[in-house]
């Protein structure tokens, strides 16, 4: 069964130039033997140094987008295309056959190297994720955006699944507050799944139980 997501406004970016020189920050580079610019901002390790920064709370929270593919991305029966809207508006393109790494620090090392170099992996042929040069609107004349809210319209999983190709599911991957009044200009239909609020994992995981019940899988 297909299904296409797009994980929007991902807390997942390099640490900012605004506080590339922060203590907290440049320590952390330094025991990973890296240049501060190179090191994914981790809001459990940058907490001090990201106060200050424009929308604090949707950033520093790669271990949101980590958990979302490692459900996307292992099921059996679930494909479609997958994206990553980051909260720099950075169109991510995953494809299908990527196999994210269980161990968290694996992934934070995999993450660093797409967002510095724009693919993974630099030495293959077949790229498994790239920045793109699209933009959330140009992705949008391909798909129609349903959103994933909890403000939304009521409506059963298993109805997501029957959607059809041209409709992209809008997962927030960001710990906390509301969709940017943008995206939700942009989306043609806003859903929930639930009388109360979801993590992003607990969405996928629901979207996709449902589906695979449709598939007479238990």
């Amino acid at each position: 069964m297909n299904i296409n997501i797009i994980l929007l406004e991902a807390g997942i970016e390099l640490v900012p130039k605004e506080i590339v020189n922060h203590p907290s920050v440049v320590k952390n580079a330094k025991r990973r033997k890296k240049k501060p610019e190179d090191t994914l901002l981790d809001i459990s390790l940058h907490y001090h140094a990201m106060k200050k920064l424009e929308n604090v709370h949707k950033r520093g929270r790669p271990d949101i987008v980590h958990q979302a593919l490692l459900i996307m991305l292992t099921d059996p029966m679930i494909k479609g295309d997958f994206y990553i809207h980051t909260i720099e508006s950075k169109i991510i393109r995953i494809n299908p056959k990527m196999r994210p790494p269980k161990n968290y620090l694996r992934f934070v090392g995999l993450m660093e190297q797409l967002l510095k170099y724009g693919k993974v992996p630099l030495d293959s042929n077949e790229t498994l994720m790239e920045v793109t040069n699209l933009t959330l609107e140009d992705l949008m004349t391909k798909y129609n955006l349903a959103l994933l809210s909890e403000k939304g319209e009521k409506i059963a999983p298993e109805e997501l699944c029957r959607l059809g190709d041209n409709w992209i599911l809008g997962i927030g991957a960001f710990p906390h507050g509301d969709f940017s009044e943008k995206i939700q200009k942009i989306s043609k239909k806003i859903y929930s799944i639930s009388k109360f609020p979801l993590e992003t994992q607990q969405v996928i995981c629901r979207i996709f139980s449902a589906c695979n019940q449709i598939l007479g899988w238990p």
